[in-house]
């Protein structure tokens, strides 16, 4: 199944505003503070359940761990980033700066990643990326394979990467600042009146989010309302004329990339007969906050109430 954490994993820098909401604080310690020690007491043998039904159990909870989701890598980050020992190109956070590059997240360098002697990697379940899976399980190390489709997953996940990092109370920690976060944003636009968002996953084709994503329910929380939430797809290709025939009052554009450049197509016909083309109401977002499921969907959720409602 298609994510946004799949296609163009790329991003661009950072929008910094001038105001916050007051939930920023709560997101900083989720993401970068220290974790237990390893020697927590936890049971020896741990076991989850993965997303394809297998059964994923370990001697001892994992402690040099690999990741090809990007998202997850920021939930395995959240939980213990010390047991990280590679990163794909698309990790780009600074604290992981340090650690090899395997390349992308299809075709990692798997030869280069058995000499790290990893004890967990965690890979796509769905069929498209199903090989990386394999092939690591044919290196005879454990394989944890993940769907990441809504917030909801967001939380499975990081509470069975706790089980399997022997950090379940800081698993449980992370989800409820989560949570937390999320009623902040809902509340601060709790009444305002919904903004129709056009969401731009990619611009050509044009492809968007659909019903039951974690980007539809970002909207959601931030006082908005996706224009395709009746799509029939998760994340559907749509023509520009549906488009205009919705005329959204926002649009929201992720950035694949740090270089990328702003978004010139706007300027195409069709594109800049939008009404949030013609009023400029539009916002250029970071494609690695806006486009992973993971601990930091809340901190996207922020942005965006920002930008549709100036919520503080």
């Amino acid at each position: 199944m298609y994510t946004a954490d799949h296609a163009r994993t790329g991003t661009a820098t950072r929008p910094r505003p001038s105001s916050t909401l007051p939930i920023a604080a709560l997101l900083v310690p989720i993401l970068f503070a220290a974790c237990a020690p390893a020697g927590s007491p936890e049971a020896p043998a741990v076991s989850v359940v993965d997303d394809t039904g297998r059964t994923v159990a370990l001697a001892a909870p994992a402690r040099r761990v690999f990741s090809v989701i990007p998202s997850l890598t920021e939930s395995i980050t959240a939980l213990d980033p010390g047991v990280l020992i590679a990163r794909t190109r698309f990790d780009r956070a600074a604290q992981l700066a340090h650690l090899p590059s395997l390349g992308g997240t299809i075709q990692p360098n798997l030869e280069a990643l058995a000499g790290l002697e990893p004890d967990l990697v965690i890979t796509w379940a769905d069929g498209s990326q199903r090989s990386v899976g394999e092939r690591v399980d044919a290196l005879g190390i454990p394989v944890y394979r993940a769907d990441v489709q809504t917030i909801a997953d967001v939380r499975s996940h990081l509470r069975r990467l706790g089980t399997l990092l022997g950090r379940t109370v800081r698993a449980a920690a992370v989800v409820d600042s989560l949570d937390i976060a999320l009623e902040s944003v809902a509340a601060a636009v709790h009444g305002r009146e919904r903004v129709d968002v056009y969401y731009s996953v990619w611009h050509d084709p044009p492809q968007t989010t659909g019903p039951g994503t974690f980007i539809d329910e970002v909207i959601e929380h931030a006082g908005g309302r996706n224009i395709f939430a009746d799509a029939s797809r998760s994340w559907p290709r749509v023509s520009i004329e549906a488009i205009l025939r919705r005329d959204p009052d926002a649009l929201v554009i992720a950035r694949h990339a740090p270089d990328a450049p702003g978004a010139p197509w706007l300027e195409a016909p069709g594109w800049r007969e939008l009404r949030a083309v013609r009023t400029g109401r539009y916002l250029m977002v970071d494609g690695d906050l806006f486009n992973r499921p993971g601990p930091r969907v809340a901190e996207a959720a922020r942005e965006m109430a920002r930008f549709l409602h100036g919520a503080r």
